[in-house]
């Protein structure tokens, strides 16, 4: 059983930091992409036909594949009015019950995008631009940001259940503690 928890918190883990990394790569491809587009534009006269789009879908693709990781770190909005006033049992059983709900998010959003980028895979939807993107790539990360979240809700709530601390980068981020920003 103490193999199934750590594995567990070992591919919560690895699989949202993956993640994270793909969508960081992604921010340093739309920051070249924005470099390019600015000196084609004002330096050559040339501007880019396609450079805002495709910056449009790296903006998405950072979106979706850190949603896990931000989870996990605690670094997402949240209505904290209840959760920093409770300490001890009633605070975990409220930690709970929200990690639940988003859950439960989860899987609505997992079947909805699955549904929407099944059908834009079968009729072909594509965007109305020169680029002619396929549109399944970008409805197909909404579920694939879902699953993502959905392991990092899995993970954290297995680290409410059994008292533990989620380790980040070295360091532990507790389920239970709020740590205000100044």
């Amino acid at each position: 059983m103490k193999t199934l928890l750590r594995s567990i918190t070992r591919i919560g883990l690895a699989t949202n930091r993956y993640a994270v990394i793909a969508a960081e790569l992604a921010l340093l491809l739309m920051m070249c992409l924005t470099v390019y587009s600015v000196i084609a534009r004002y330096v050559f006269h040339r501007p880019s036909i396609h450079a805002v789009e495709v910056s449009i879908y790296l903006l998405l693709l950072m979106t979706w594949l850190s949603i896990g990781w931000t989870h996990l770190a605690g670094r997402h909005v949240s209505m904290e009015m209840l959760s920093t006033r409770l300490r001890g049992g009633a605070a975990r059983v409220v930690e709970v019950f929200r990690q639940l709900i988003i859950l439960l998010f989860c899987g609505v959003l997992i079947y909805s995008g699955f549904q929407v980028a099944s059908t834009a895979l079968t009729r072909n939807y594509r965007s109305t631009s020169l680029l002619s993107f396929p549109l399944w790539l970008a409805y197909g990360l909404i579920a694939v940001g879902a699953l993502l979240l959905a392991i990092a809700v899995i993970t954290k709530l297995k680290a409410v259940l059994c008292n533990e601390s989620i380790p980040l980068d070295g360091k532990a981020a507790t389920p239970l503690s709020v740590t205000p920003e100044n």
